[in-house]
């Protein structure tokens, strides 16, 4: 086949394989069965080619890999000892276009979160409360400052409590001061 089919979801799939060993063929024949599909010889007519190992297979858009092979231009690869699951899983993704590629130990699970600074997180609203808490004003002082009730400042200290990490309203002013010297330097 020429291109990768647009709707192969979950359909009956032709697949063909590739190994040099007899036994791991007839084992991964009976995987893709099982996964609902059907088998061809023909990898001119199959949705995906599966190739076990560094056996030759024909260029095909949709090609799986199996084995521990480092081949960037192979649409998925997946090791040697991967189970029927991810198997069927990486026929389905290869049919329909995705590449899969099972994590390394070594960089298993997510990254560590991109540190967000706390004035990308702050309305200009929560900095002028922020800077009112640094003049020492209570709660009705804000509200009179900026026109706004005793409520809404209760609602902007609660969010600027959660979004700088804090408990207290000291605990913001200390956290909120480089902020807040930085924003009086811009202006």
């Amino acid at each position: 086949m020429s291109s990768v089919p647009a709707m192969a979801n979950w359909a009956r799939l032709h697949v063909a394989i590739f190994s040099s060993d007899p036994s791991r063929l007839s084992v991964l024949a009976g995987i893709v069965l099982n996964a609902g599909h059907d088998i061809t010889n023909d990898a001119d007519n199959a949705d995906v080619v599966i190739a076990d190992g560094s056996v030759q297979h024909p260029d095909h858009p949709a090609v799986v890999k199996l084995g521990d092979i480092d081949d960037r231009e192979t649409t998925s690869v997946l090791p040697q000892s991967a189970t029927p699951a991810q198997i069927g899983a990486a026929i389905q993704a290869a049919a329909v276009g995705l590449s899969v590629r099972v994590r390394s130990a070594k960089s298993e699970g997510f990254g560590a979160a991109p540190e967000v600074k706390p004035e990308l997180l702050l309305t200009p609203r929560e900095i002028e409360v922020l800077g009112a808490l640094a003049e020492g004003l209570s709660n009705k002082g804000i509200a009179r400052k900026f026109d706004i009730s005793e409520h809404t400042v209760k609602f902007h200290i609660e969010s600027l409590f959660r979004k700088l990490g804090v408990r207290s309203r000291s605990q913001a002013v200390i956290r909120g001061l480089p902020l807040l010297s930085q924003m009086r330097f811009e202006i």
